[in-house]
């Protein structure tokens, strides 16, 4: 007797490596279907189109691996480093965002942008909370501090080409070590909580007529 869920789980497992390799234009749904020992038909009626497997592959990559990628207990210099590690062992998730991205920009449907704004917006109340805390300066708006981690963060992973052209070399894992341990350094720094003196300092900075 045929196993609808041992089913899906087959086709989400082959289409996360097939997307991740190819991206929505090169994967093949025949090879997705192969992976998974199941029929092209399967793949249609459980997920839909291609491009709709897609998405949801990625909403359920999030449903299943998102635990591990948010600012839960760690303070965020330490989230910062566990989110690079992270990305290194499971470079599938990058990848997929990065094709959905170059395939779709940000018009993936307005299903998986809802479903996927939870787990965000678990991460934004996970700063938020550290805020409260006096861990990270409440000055500093949630959205544009994940921007910047998140950036600082996935930097080398997705761009190697634009990393080897600064450092001479592919990172080995020592300085890919050494990278994460700057980045901690950095988002300490940036969100170090600032005494009332420091905040009129900066306000009246930027606020100071040229």
């Amino acid at each position: 007797m045929v196993d609808p869920e041992s089913t899906k789980r087959r086709i989400f497992a082959a289409a996360v490596e097939e997307f991740a390799e190819y991206g929505p234009a090169g994967a093949r749904v025949d090879r997705i279907a192969a992976k998974a020992r199941a029929n092209k038909e399967s793949i249609y009626r459980y997920f839909g189109t291609k491009d709709e497997l897609l998405r949801r592959v990625i909403d359920r990559y999030l449903d299943e691996q998102g635990e591990q990628m948010e600012p839960r207990d760690d303070e965020l210099p330490e989230y910062a480093t566990n989110l690079s590690r992270f990305h290194a062992a499971h470079p599938e998730f990058l990848r997929m965002s990065l094709w959905e991205a170059l395939e779709f920009g940000s018009d993936v449907g307005e299903g998986s942008l809802e479903h996927r704004r939870q787990h965000y917006d678990e991460k934004l109340a996970a700063v938020a909370r550290q805020q409260e805390e006096g861990l990270i300066d409440p000055s500093l708006d949630p959205r544009h501090l994940l921007a910047v981690l998140f950036g600082m963060v996935n930097y080398c992973q997705i761009l190697p080409q634009m990393t080897r052209l600064l450092f001479g070399a592919e990172l080995t894992e020592a300085d890919a070590e050494r990278h994460r341990e700057f980045i901690e350094e950095c988002i300490r720094r940036i969100i170090e909580p600032r005494t009332g003196a420091d905040q009129v300092k900066r306000y009246s900075n930027q606020h100071d007529p040229a």
